[in-house]
């Protein structure tokens, strides 16, 4: 079969199942080991038999809920492709507005004064480390979801010191300026899309009765951590969620300045708090 007929088989099989059509395109570059311009190239060409098993194989699982990342056992993020598998949360595109966000606001820091809650696949704590250019602290319970970041810190020659424990229990004694994180938030009976559900880590998306649960402990705690002239400390949140985290964080530094952020789509995507004369820019649309 010509690659392009293929292409458009397995598109088209997707859709009719109610699955992402565009993972056949990304599976099949991977089969073929070719970016998008070398598939197109090769659209006349027809498969290998190799290739043909490999990608029927492949279309079988996608059609079963697998993620094509998964498959690939790779994720973009941020310009930079990180190993991902059951163990850890696929990055996703949203938290890249977060980074952008934290590095447009952080002043002058030193190795050891940014602290990522909640590593998984190391996205957040990576990617500020090598667009900082300083060591960063990054924290989660999962040694699973550790090993996976310790080896994408490696690959991308980032510098990332891991701690392994509940929030920031293992770093009770640091004294950090930044705080970054994008813990658990989904409520505990909210129903997920089948592929989430069974594919990516229960433990990184739950986060309580009301999916609350880690940005009350990581704000509560974190007056033990951050210093006197701290710059800054972010987070990720559900859409639904901005006011009440913004409150959490107003209670605990009353001398702050909170503020909820909108993402690209026009949802509530992060909340801040930065420290009294601290400037900021508006990168992204403010909610009030």
């Amino acid at each position: 079969m010509r690659i392009a007929a293929a292409l458009k088989t397995a598109e088209r099989t997707l859709a009719e199942a109610g699955r992402d059509a565009s993972m056949a395109e990304w599976w099949l570059m991977h089969v073929l080991d070719v970016d998008r311009t070398g598939l197109l190239i090769r659209l006349s060409d027809e498969l290998s038999a190799v290739e043909a098993k490999a990608f029927t194989d492949g279309m079988a699982r996608l059609l079963a809920g697998e993620p094509v990342q998964h498959l690939i056992g790779q994720a973009p993020f941020f310009g930079r492709m990180f190993e991902v598998n059951r163990d850890v949360l696929i990055p996703r595109p949203e938290t890249e507005e977060l980074i952008e966000w934290v590095v447009s606001h952080v002043g002058a820091v030193a190795d050891d004064e940014t602290v990522d809650v909640g590593t998984g696949s190391g996205a957040i704590a990576i990617t500020l480390s090598l667009e900082l250019g300083k060591r960063v602290q990054t924290v989660d319970i999962s040694r699973e979801a550790i090993d996976v970041a310790k080896r994408n810190a490696e690959a991308l020659g980032a510098d990332v010191v891991f701690h392994e424990g509940d929030c920031l229990t293992p770093i009770a004694d640091a004294s950090i300026r930044v705080l970054v994180s994008n813990p658990p938030y989904i409520e505990a009976d909210e129903l997920l899309d089948e592929t989430v559900a069974g594919f990516e880590p229960h433990l990184a998306l739950f986060g309580g009765v009301d999916g609350l649960d880690f940005y009350r402990t990581i704000i509560a705690d974190s007056k033990r951590v951050m210093r006197a002239d701290w710059q800054l400390i972010a987070f990720e949140i559900g859409y639904n969620q901005g006011q009440v985290v913004k409150t959490y964080l107003s209670e605990r530094y009353p001398e702050a300045e909170t503020g909820i952020l909108k993402d690209i789509n026009g949802k509530d995507r992060i909340v801040y708090a930065v420290r009294e004369g601290i400037a900021h820019g508006n990168e992204m649309d403010q909610a009030d």
